[in-house]
């Protein structure tokens, strides 16, 4: 397939992670593929330095002529079967190449949209939507932006850094020895983004109660802050250093995978998500998950089968979980246990990538069908 990715933003997250992660395997599975992207945002610098194909295209303004006329100009050159948009500017923009190609609206949050008769037409003239969580794609139904026919769930991954990490007992020593931790340590791993709709400020009140109560693990938090969230990084570290916390900021981090291999319990305190990796990842690499009961979380994080979720915003629901898990490392063990085989069935990338191709197949087929592009030859 011929396939363009497109993020319009330069900030880098969850959904920027996501998508260059699918063009890295679409490219070593053979697939013709493009990250087109702005070329001063995190994500072109990102996919340049991993050497994946990256073009340099300004969403800001994705009605003006001059942007519709460039992004066509690219589909043409490329011979583009689909473009597969990330977020509201780029599918805009996407939409004036509809006699050119397929076009696939990707949904990565959870956020309620309000409808109208602009936004619903924008939808729905996608040949297909994808969403990462079940509960999105049901919102979208329900407020009409989505064709229940033409859109589809696809839940997050774990790649294979995460089943078959080799020597797991010297890579924990590793990682704790390089962030300063004790051997016998108990620690919580926290991966995102340092935002408030992460709720890393929830995590660090629930320590204070469990310090309060005799119980003081660490914490390792991996993930940076926005130019926009840097005063929120900057009120975490001042709470945690006020509240006399053993809490290691450890910025961004490629070796997630391995993380999860010093720590004892993988907690997910956000306020919103779609559907978070993080948890997949968890169940992957075998470590127990505290998360929040927010959007799609619940579908995979079965409260005492596969994790155990609390109420968001909710320091003391919080800090009663994580003192239960840790207090039963028995029944921690079994949860974790039940929910690698179930990421082993069905949540490995190559699986969840088997399921975006055949959505662009079928969305191919269904712009095939369209006039103006039957009369196209398109290289299969």
């Amino acid at each position: 397939m011929r396939i363009l990715h497109t993020i319009p933003g330069r900030n880098w997250g969850g959904m920027e992670h996501r998508t260059i992660e699918q063009v890295r395997w679409l490219e070593s599975h053979g697939h013709a593929v493009w990250l087109a992207a702005p070329g001063d945002g995190e994500p072109y610098g990102r996919a340049r330095d991993l050497g994946l194909p990256v073009l340099d295209f300004d969403f800001d303004r994705p009605w003006r002529p001059a942007t519709m006329m460039a992004l066509r100009a690219l589909v043409r050159e490329r011979r583009i079967e689909v473009i597969d948009s990330h977020v509201t500017r780029d599918a805009k923009a996407a939409l004036g190449c509809m006699d050119l190609c397929a076009v696939v609206r990707s949904r990565h949050v959870n956020q309620p949209l309000k409808p109208s008769l602009i936004r619903r037409l924008q939808w729905r003239l996608s040949d297909h939507v994808i969403t990462v969580a079940e509960c999105t794609r049901d919102h979208l139904i329900h407020i009409g932006l989505a064709d229940p026919t033409r859109s589809t769930a696809i839940g997050g991954w774990a790649d294979e850094r995460f089943f078959d990490l080799p020597d797991p007992v010297a890579t924990r020593a590793r990682l704790r020895a390089e962030i300063g931790l004790g051997a016998g340590a108990t620690v919580l791993l926290c991966v995102g983004m340092l935002r408030p709709d992460k709720g890393q400020d929830h995590l660090v009140a629930a320590l204070a109660l469990l310090k309060a109560r005799g119980v003081e693990p660490s914490v390792v938090l991996a993930g940076s802050a926005t130019a926009e969230s840097a005063g929120y990084e900057a009120d975490l570290r001042a709470a945690a250093s006020r509240l006399g916390l053993d809490a290691r900021f450890l910025g961004y981090r490629d070796d997630v995978s391995q993380l999860m291999q010093a720590a004892d319990l993988v907690v997910i305190p956000s306020l919103t998500e779609a559907q978070p990796r993080v948890a997949v990842q968890a169940f992957a690499t075998g470590k127990p998950v505290v998360a929040s009961a927010v959007g799609g979380v619940p579908e995979i994080v079965k409260d005492g089968e596969t994790g155990w979720l609390v109420p968001p915003a909710d320091p003391v629901a919080l800090a009663d979980a994580i003192a239960a898990v840790l207090a039963d490392p028995a029944t921690a063990g079994r949860v974790a246990a039940n929910a690698r085989r179930i990421a082993e069935q069905a949540m490995r990338f190559d699986h969840r990538m088997a399921q975006t191709l055949e959505i662009y197949r079928i969305a191919i087929a269904r712009a095939r069908r369209r006039p103006v592009l039957r009369a196209r030859e398109v290289t299969p």
